[in-house]
């Protein structure tokens, strides 16, 4: 019977953490941090999925500049030793329901922070980052 509980838990812990890795963020503010992670290690795919662009209308060119972007990103943040924080300060949605203005704050490694606002547009049951 302990053995029975044991896997059941285990088949338990593990399925509440596929649904909460797959399921897509819920707010703009999420979606914010979930974008500036994927910067962090540069995951242009992951990156490109947040934006608001439909990727089969991005051109060669138009990824090629984003993989740069996004390894420049990557290298920047890794010299300010990592993002340690992202926190929202202000999350505003228009009435609306389509876009957001977020304001966050992002603390490094290097215990330097950086401030910015952030507009995001509700697409296709999705936050979208606009670039």
């Amino acid at each position: 019977m302990k053995k029975i509980t044991a896997i059941l838990g285990f088949a338990l812990i593990s399925l509440m953490i596929f649904t909460t890795s797959c399921s897509s963020p819920s707010s703009p503010g999420d979606t914010l941090k979930e974008f500036s992670y994927a910067m962090e290690k540069g995951d242009v795919d992951k990156v490109i999925s947040f934006l608001a662009a439909d990727e089969k209308d991005l051109t060669k060119e138009d990824k090629e500049k984003l993989t740069a972007l996004v390894q420049g990103a990557k290298v920047e943040i890794e010299n300010k030793g990592g993002i340690i924080t992202i926190e929202i300060l202000e999350e505003k949605i228009d009435e609306d329901g389509i876009k957001a203005n977020v304001k966050s704050k992002t603390t490094y490694g290097n215990d330097k922070t950086d401030e910015g606002n952030s507009q995001l547009i509700f697409i296709d049951g999705s936050w979208k980052v606009k670039f």
